[in-house]
C-alpha cells in the first residue's frame, strides 16, 4: 500500500483512515463567503472587487466545485433603495458559474427611539454547510472568507474529517481573527496588493 498517502495538516495526521486517491481529488475546492463580513472588510480598502476574479485567483489551480455566498436580503418595505441596490448585486452574483446564494434573514430591533436590523441564520448556515460538506466529502479543500472567529468550531470539525480549511483574512490587523488563524490549516492574508488587479469596473 505504498501508493496510499495520508492527509496531514500542520505536521500531524488529522484522520489516519482518510486516503488521497488522486491529484484531482486533492484539489476539489469550495469557497464559503460570509457576505456581510466580506463587504465591511473590503470597505477598509475603499475598494470594490470583481468577485468572480477574486475567487479564481484565490483557488489557483484547484478544481472549484462551488461558491457559497451567505447573505441576508433587505426587506423592500423597510428600505426600497437598499433593496433595489442589493437586487442588482444579486443579479450579478447569479451570473457567476457555480455560485449559490444562501439567504439568512434580517430581524428588526429597537433600542430607545433607534430602529436597526441584525443579521440572523447566515452564520449558522455557513457553519453547517462547511461541516456537512466535509462529512459528505464534497471538497478536499475549503476556503473560508470571513473574519468571524465564531466559525472556529466549524473549521475544527471540518478538519477532523480530514479536510484542509484555509482562512481567508480580508482586511487589516483590526479585522484579523486570531481564533480562526489558530485552528485553520492555513491562513491567506488578503491585502490591497492582492486585490489591486481585481477592481470592479
Amino acid at each position: 500500500l505504498s501508493h496510499k498517502k495520508l492527509i496531514k495538516s500542520k505536521g500531524f495526521v488529522r484522520n489516519p483512515w482518510l486516503i488521497m486517491l488522486s491529484k484531482s481529488d486533492i484539489e476539489r475546492a469550495v469557497i464559503y463567503i460570509d457576505g456581510s463580513n466580506l463587504y465591511f472588510s473590503l470597505k477598509r480598502f475603499n475598494f470594490k472587487i470583481d468577485l468572480e476574479k477574486f475567487c479564481k485567483k484565490l483557488i489557483g489551480n484547484s478544481n472549484l466545485i462551488k461558491i457559497n455566498y451567505y447573505i441576508a436580503p433587505v426587506d423592500i418595505t423597510s428600505n426600497p433603495k437598499e433593496y433595489s441596490k442589493q437586487q442588482k448585486f444579486f443579479n450579478k452574483l447569479k451570473k457567476i458559474k457555480n455560485l449559490n446564494i444562501i439567504f439568512g434573514r434580517l430581524e428588526k430591533r429597537k433600542k430607545g427611539n433607534i430602529l436597526y436590523y441584525i443579521e440572523k441564520a447566515s452564520d449558522v448556515n455557513l457553519a453547517l454547510d462547511l461541516v456537512l460538506d466535509a462529512q459528505k466529502d464534497i471538497y478536499a479543500k475549503a476556503f473560508l472568507v470571513s473574519n468571524d472567529g465564531d466559525f472556529s468550531t466549524a473549521v475544527s470539525s471540518a478538519i477532523n474529517f480530514g479536510k484542509e480549511v484555509i482562512y481567508v483574512a480580508v482586511g487589516n490587523r483590526k479585522s484579523f481573527s486570531h481564533h480562526l488563524n489558530k485552528v485553520a490549516t492555513t491562513t491567506i492574508k488578503i491585502n490591497k496588493e492582492f486585490i489591486s488587479d481585481l477592481e470592479l469596473i
